[in-house]
């Protein structure tokens, strides 16, 4: 804590000596001398806004405490420090590298950003390396996440949490480029996070849970290279870095990160264009790794302009206005899908512009308006053979435009086919008879590249939002939405073998007592081990079993089901049978 000190504060003090002001002036020239000296000092500070960026990596490189080394994290952070310096034009960029990395020496650093940092300041946190948990009864998710130092002590969340706490601007990031423990070295890639991280003598290491915004870092943005049962590679020749600390990078300058060409990058902006190449690089060495955001991330403006300023206006091409579905006997209400808040009114709006592209979601919502699960009760079979099959309306809005779309009806075959997800569809029985579900491809032209909200309406479905940064390459503008009927809830989830390395494909797996009785509650897992299960009734009793003979952990014994959420869960096997 910065002190004050007493005399000067007090030597400032008015008094009859030191400070007199004339009856004579009037309270009117009064109220406009401090109005000039408090928009003098706003407009000062406004124009005084710093960026401030703090690296952090290490390769772990002659440690003793037997850390497993990495080999490309330190290159990672002299790339980052290049761009944040050539083209986000940052003020200051701070870096510990190798045995810098130490809880002493990046405790002084935070506490150094917490005493000079003004409310107005961008500051940019980056770590890479590895991260480790714990489990402990004390924490809110009862696991303790660590950040692993090139020594012992290492550094838990609660500690890191109430660091950042005290830096006063709420325009900070900090960037996670860590994965799991107990990954699998092979040919020209890496795991960042191989190995056992000794952390507690007799505990088994695991690895940083990134982006959970909801337990840490007082709601700060946090951005993770891949997802919590995921872990984040480095490949050598011809990127010699970590897939997701390259393509950050990169997104940095203004002529590939500005999406809507506004002269600044955003934090979503930089996020949007790097998510779907990491996850397109990491696919070639046939691994699966997808970028997390979380927390406060609008408003933040890492390159270009220090104002974002709109694109320049054009005449928008001719819209046609998709009509509203008709209102549906199950209220719709708003998805808790993440992110639930996708864009704040803080982000710089999307215009029309001149250069527009094609959007692509590929959804799990049912044709038939009639589809959905079906119960043994007379009463609701008569009801629904009263209902006529008519097919589902769909509307979608692109930050509250409506663009011109397309609606293919797609099977479970031609689904995996065109999106790579496999998803079991079920079927649905309408007067006797039994049809295959199927589910809706949207396709939407003419939508201005940027960083957009997209908000899908559907009869009988929850409202649901997704973000989604549109590029003029129409390959990375695709997204694949989850969902279930109103009131109804789904599981997400894959399955392991002892580790989080090791997927397990075409694995069953399935739920018991369940009443509803044209539902799939039984499948086998996709190639990276994912499984689906859709439109459950909610319940608090619902339970998993992967094999006959595996002891599930007690946390997959009774899983609660939520309307219109999804619950996930991943199971982690001690053998395969």
């Amino acid at each position: 804590m910065r002190k004050i000190n007493n005399h000067s504060a007090k030597s400032c003090s008015p008094s009859s000596k030191t400070f007199k002001i004339s009856h004579k002036l009037g309270y009117w020239k009064l109220s406009c001398f401090l109005a000039l000296v408090f928009l003098t000092t706003l407009g000062t500070s406004s124009l005084s806004a710093r960026r401030i960026g703090l690296l952090i990596a290490t390769n772990y490189k002659g440690n003793t405490v037997g850390t497993p080394p990495l080999k490309e994290c330190e290159r990672d952070a002299s790339l980052i420090k290049s761009h944040l310096l050539k083209h986000a034009k940052f003020d200051s960029v701070k870096v510990l590298l190798g045995k810098m990395v130490t809880a002493k020496e990046l405790g002084l650093s935070l506490r150094n950003l917490a005493q000079t940092v003004r409310s107005t300041d961008t500051v940019l946190i980056y770590f890479s390396g590895h991260g480790t948990y714990q489990k402990d009864a004390s924490a809110s998710n009862g696991l303790r996440n660590f950040l692993v130092m090139y020594k012992r002590p290492h550094i838990p969340d609660n500690l890191l949490s109430k660091w950042i706490k005290k830096i006063k601007t709420k325009k900070l990031v900090w960037i996670f480029d860590a994965c799991h423990s107990g990954g699998i070295a092979s040919k020209n890639k890496l795991n960042k996070g191989s190995g056992n991280i000794q952390v507690a003598k007799g505990q088994m290491a695991k690895v940083i849970e990134n982006g959970d915004e909801n337990l840490f870092f007082g709601n700060r943005a946090i951005i993770g290279s891949s997802a919590a049962n995921q872990t984040a590679i480095e490949i050598g020749y011809p990127i010699r870095h970590g897939i997701f600390s390259y393509y950050f990078a990169k997104s940095l300058n203004p002529k590939d990160g500005d999406l809507n060409r506004d002269g600044t990058v955003t934090l979503l902006e930089s996020f949007e264009w790097t998510k779907p190449r990491v996850i397109k690089k990491a696919g070639q060495f046939n691994h699966r790794q997808t970028p997390i955001i979380g927390g406060n991330v609008s408003g933040i403006l890492l390159s270009g302009k220090r104002r974002a300023t709109p694109p320049p206006k054009v005449k928008p091409p001719k819209l046609s206005q998709a009509k509203p579905p008709k209102p549906s006997s199950a209220k719709p209400v708003p998805s808790v899908l993440e992110p639930s808040d996708p864009i704040k009114a803080s982000e710089p709006a999307v215009v029309p512009h001149s250069k527009n592209s094609t959007v692509v979601l590929y959804t799990t919502i049912y044709k038939s308006s009639v589809a959905g699960p079906s119960y043994t009760n007379p009463r609701k079979i008569i009801a629904k053979n009263k209902k006529a099959d008519t097919k589902r309306k769909i509307s979608v809005s692109i930050s509250e435009h409506n663009y011109p779309l397309k609606i293919e009806w797609l099977d479970a075959k031609a689904l995996k086919a065109q999106s790579s997800e496999q998803i079991p569809l079920g079927v649905y029985s309408h007067r006797s008879k039994v049809y295959k579900n199927r589910v809706a491809k949207i396709t939407i032209k003419n939508v201005p590249t940027g960083v957009h909200e997209i908000v899908l309406k559907a009869d009988g479905y929850p409202v649901i939002k997704k973000r989604l940064g549109v590029e003029k390459d129409n390959k990375n503008n695709k997204l694949f939405i989850v969902a279930s009927l109103a009131g109804y809830g789904t599981i997400k989830g894959k399955v392991f073998l002892k580790s989080f390395d090791r997927p397990v494909a075409r694995h069953r797996i399935y739920m018991p007592k369940i009443a509803q009785t044209n539902q799939i509650h039984s499948m086998l897992t996709a190639s990276d081990g994912s499984f689906w299960f859709l439109n459950l009734k909610p319940a608090k009793d619902y339970f998993l079993k992967a094999s006959f003979a595996e002891a599930l952990p007690l946390d997959n014994k009774k899983l609660s089901v939520k309307a219109n959420t999804t619950t996930k869960v991943d199971v982690v096997l001690n053998r395969k049978y």
